[in-house]
């Protein structure tokens, strides 16, 4: 009678192994040197904080993790690990009788849990080949499920602009004539009546800006529904910096705001629409300046780096589209007014949502600088930061 061979697992791994205890240690180490075994490259140590530098340095495929360890105690330790290194495989060594605990820690990223001393070599293994496609599976659901939102956003922002682009076309045709007669009319009549009554002087006055202001709100619905081709040429952030803040230099002025600069000499030129990129920035610091106390400063800081390993400087809804080690210029724009209310930071970027209606805005200013940054592939964000105010980012690919 032939003997059973021992099934082999022929699929290489690279595990690590975080456990404080030395019989365990010395068991799980034997397991996954068994010749039935298919393990590239196993590392081990006794300690959280050894165990994020050596994920640091190697890329593993899952993580045999002791919760109990001298510097992390209890599911906390699972916690840590899954928020920092969510892609890789996590499996959990509970001790003798937690099997309650083993399933506390599925739901809380886990991919499946090991009571110590009740499994064998074999099923250590079959235990690892399984949480790790279980964990490609998991990660390719919430790649395609971000992917899923991001195009319906997309779709939904599309027919927006459709819907905007009929509606200012039509009022370009029929509105802006009217006005632009209204406005020369009073205009003239301003500079020819010259009378010293007050009452007259002020109505007329009113007039002209709020004809103004009706032009400025058909320009802004223009623009909205106009971003279909770009003049793109290699530029510099720095110099659209410079350029903008001189533009606005009045309203700065007006609000005692000092600006603090801080510009990454080494920023390289990339390609853009200097005068559509100009827009936005001018927009993201007039927000800032209209949002701060009078007297603040108001901080503006660039920057030409490589994205971290975790992408920490996109936002979550974006990183599908980045990658660790790529290059992006980066633009902060920092103020320390009120910050964003909760209630509407989801909105900020919607057609016609402003939150200074009854002081001229369009709500249109957000919306027509994410459409621009959209189409640059670029990224645009608003965030409150801690204590007080906000951070306005824009991040270009190099």
């Amino acid at each position: 009678m032939n003997e059973m061979k021992p099934t082999s697992f022929k699929y290489p791994l690279k595990v690590l192994v975080v456990e404080d205890n030395e019989v365990d240690k010395k068991v799980i180490e034997s397991m996954l040197k068994d010749p039935a075994s298919s393990v590239s490259l196993l590392k081990i140590t006794n300690n959280l904080s050894s165990a994020f530098k050596m994920l640091k340095e190697f890329a593993f495929d899952v993580i045999v993790l002791d919760l109990n360890l001298p510097d992390s105690k209890g599911v906390e330790t699972l916690v840590k690990v899954n928020d920092k290194y969510p892609n890789i495989a996590i499996i959990v060594n509970t001790g003798a009788y937690e099997d309650e605990l083993g399933l506390k820690t599925l739901s809380l990223g886990a991919q499946d849990f090991l009571v110590k001393g009740r499994y064998s070599s074999y099923v250590l293994n079959k235990v690892l080949h399984y949480c790790i496609e279980r964990k490609r599976a998991e990660v390719e659901i919430k790649t395609a499920y971000e992917k899923l939102k991001e195009t319906q956003a997309r779709l939904i922002q599309s027919e927006k602009l459709k819907v905007v682009g009929g509606l200012a076309s039509g009022i370009a045709h029929e509105v802006k004539n009217p006005l632009a007669t209204i406005l020369y009319g009073t205009t003239y009549l301003i500079e020819q009546l010259k009378v010293d009554d007050e009452k007259i002087n002020l109505a007329l006055s009113n007039i002209k800006e709020a004809t103004l202001k009706a032009n400025n709100i058909i320009t802004d619905l223009l623009d909205f529904a106009s971003m279909t081709k770009l003049n793109k040429q290699k530029a510099s952030l720095n110099d659209i910096l410079e350029r903008s803040l001189k533009l606005i230099n009045h309203a700065i002025e007006k609000n005692r705001i000092t600006i603090i600069k801080n510009y990454d000499v080494d920023l390289p030129k990339i390609n853009l629409d200097i005068n559509r990129v100009e827009q936005v920035v001018i927009n993201l610091i007039l927000n800032a300046v209209y949002a701060s106390p009078k007297g603040n400063e108001i901080n503006i800081k660039t920057e030409f780096k490589e994205l971290s390993e975790q992408l920490s400087e996109i936002p979550a809804e974006y990183k599908s589209k980045y990658k660790p080690g790529q290059k992006v210029v980066l633009v902060s724009i920092i103020d320390n007014g009120p910050g964003i209310p909760d209630e509407v930071a989801k909105q900020i970027f919607d057609p016609f949502f402003t939150t200074r209606r009854a002081k001229g805005g369009t709500g249109l200013g957000l919306s027509v600088s994410k459409n621009i940054m959209d189409i640059h592939k670029g990224i645009i964000s608003i965030k409150n930061k801690k204590p007080t105010g906000a951070i306005a980012k824009l991040i270009f690919k190099a």
